[in-house]
């Protein structure tokens, strides 16, 4: 798989619902490393899975929000001020 241009990825950082490759890539992480976990996330650690309503794509904000938990992160909607 080629990276794609700087302006391709300028042009889709706010998109909301991902391709597995997209999220991939957006994470950082060498796609032969994830790709074949990514079943085992779904079944065993409530990955997010795909949506067919949107073409097979995982929803981004969910995505962030599952990865920020498993790293122990607070989640902000328990957050008082």
């Amino acid at each position: 798989m080629t990276a794609p241009s700087p302006e391709t990825i300028e042009r889709e950082k706010d998109k909301l619902f991902l391709t597995d490759a997209e999220m991939i890539r957006r994470l950082g992480v060498p796609e032969k490393l994830l790709r074949p976990l990514l079943p085992a996330l779904e079944s065993k650690y409530g990955f997010p899975r795909k949506s067919p309503f949107f073409g097979d794509r995982r929803y981004w904000p969910a995505v962030k929000a599952w990865l920020d938990k498993h790293h122990g992160l607070p989640d902000p909607s328990k957050l008082t001020r």
